[in-house]
């Protein structure tokens, strides 16, 4: 049960390459389908009744015609607390190393459902056979209960020691805020969002048993903070480590991102099918990928892949066209009134999209000059929007003198914006 609860959403995106696929692609085959997934709950079903009905006729055959006198009845309920106490600890210990270090999720690794299978059928019994002895005129297991116990201590001290279990996460803490304010279109009209986000300081390096924790606390960081080259960072070494959530952000950022040589690399290391194994779905997010970085050959390529996968997406739904640098793919302007920190520049997927400070769309960043100038170059055709970040001030901030979306194509591969005036909002019009 275990195991099928950490099977893949999907085996049509992009997933580890691991010893032992047959075995993982063959349980989500039969679980994803409703008379495989009741005959599987059915058998587990009556495998735990079974085991409960067996441990509860060896307990009454225990129990039967003996005498309780109130101290026994009291020391001997003692020991069942402390059998249970164990119990739960004994599996603690276990899932927080098993889930988060060897096991972490998505690793698809073929000795986790082995290695969950022994390790919980062995503390079971040893649990039910110690309540059995208990609950029998023999003398109560402690020796046995003893060892057990000092056993856990000691591999929850090595958990914690060498995996850094239990440990509180280093961004539960707050360094500074800071105030967004995003330029938006709604109906045709300009208009803007504001949001006053905590900024956390920067995770430990990611190891242990919070490595998960600390990668993704290191993704948040790196958006909130409009660093599109500390992200991308970020999200390679999230892949690198195996973490799910860094695939699917970095494929999504990569179809964002400015054309570079840089991006094709991030790119490619993704599409490496020697680390990775990629699905129908998979295969044809690359394919937009590599459409909108420019690279027309291995987009097509990664099309046909795409079409030919089982549940494949035909090509011809795809629109691999209008990609690479415009020429010179710039957007730049002028802000007047208090500078932000960062001006930060946004790809819009789709006109009815969300206006968002995600990590996936975030495209490029710059620092307002002297003179409150900015310009971003070398981007795509597509729709933009712009946000800006600010020190939290004691008042609103509002940004006067947009147009709402910015729209880049190749009869119009420039824009120069008119001049945004940033000012208090208290301040009247």
């Amino acid at each position: 049960m275990i195991f099928a609860s950490r099977l893949p959403a999907t085996l049509d995106f992009i997933l580890p390459r691991r010893a032992g696929w047959a075995l993982f692609s063959l349980a989500h085959e039969a679980l994803s389908r409703p008379g495989p997934r009741r005959a599987f709950t059915a058998a587990v079903s009556l495998l735990l009744l079974g085991a409960v009905a067996r441990f509860a006729w060896l307990a009454v055959s225990a129990l039967r015609g003996r005498k309780w006198t109130a101290a026994l009845f009291l020391g001997r309920g003692f020991v069942l607390a402390l059998i249970v106490l164990l119990l739960r600890w004994s599996f603690s210990v276990w899932f927080e190393v098993a889930q988060k270090v060897w096991f972490p999720f998505g690793a698809l690794n073929p000795l986790e459902p082995l290695a969950n299978l022994v390790f919980c059928s062995l503390v079971a019994y040893a649990a039910m056979a110690a309540a059995l002895a208990c609950l029998s005129p023999r003398p109560a297991p402690l020796r046995t209960l003893a060892g057990w116990a000092a056993a856990n201590a000691l591999a929850a001290a090595a958990a914690l020691v060498l995996c850094g279990a239990w440990r509180p996460s280093a961004s539960s803490a707050v360094e500074s805020r800071r105030l967004f304010v995003v330029l938006t279109e709604e109906e045709g009209r300009p208009g803007q969002a504001a949001y006053d986000l905590p900024i956390a300081p920067a995770p430990r390096p990611p190891s242990g048993a919070g490595r998960l924790e600390s990668l993704r606390a290191l993704y948040e960081r790196q958006a909130k903070l409009m660093d599109p080259a500390g992200l991308r960072s970020a999200l390679i070494l999230g892949v690198k480590h195996g973490d799910d959530l860094a695939r699917a952000l970095l494929l999504e950022h990569l179809s964002a991102a400015p054309p570079s040589p840089e991006a094709l690399g991030a790119l490619g290391a993704l599409a490496d099918e020697t680390a990775h194994r990629v699905g129908s779905m998979g295969a044809s997010r690359i394919a937009l990928a590599y459409a909108h970085l420019g690279d027309a050959a291995q987009a097509a390529l990664w099309a046909r892949r795409g079409e030919a996968a089982p549940r494949g997406i035909p090509a011809g739904l795809l629109d691999l066209s209008g990609g690479g640098a415009l020429k010179p793919g710039r957007i730049s302007g002028r802000l007047e009134g208090p500078r932000p920190l960062k001006v930060a520049l946004y790809r819009k997927s789709d006109p009815a999209a969300p206006y968002l400070l995600d990590a996936a769309g975030l495209v490029a960043s710059a620092e307002p000059d002297a003179a409150g100038r900015f310009s971003f170059s070398g981007l795509a055709a597509g729709r933009y929007y712009l946000a800006f970040a600010f020190a939290v001030p004691e008042r609103e901030i509002r940004v006067a003198g947009h147009r709402g979306d910015l729209t880049l194509d190749a009869r119009r591969p420039a824009l120069d914006l008119p001049a945004l005036t940033v000012k208090p909002a208290s301040t009247g019009r």
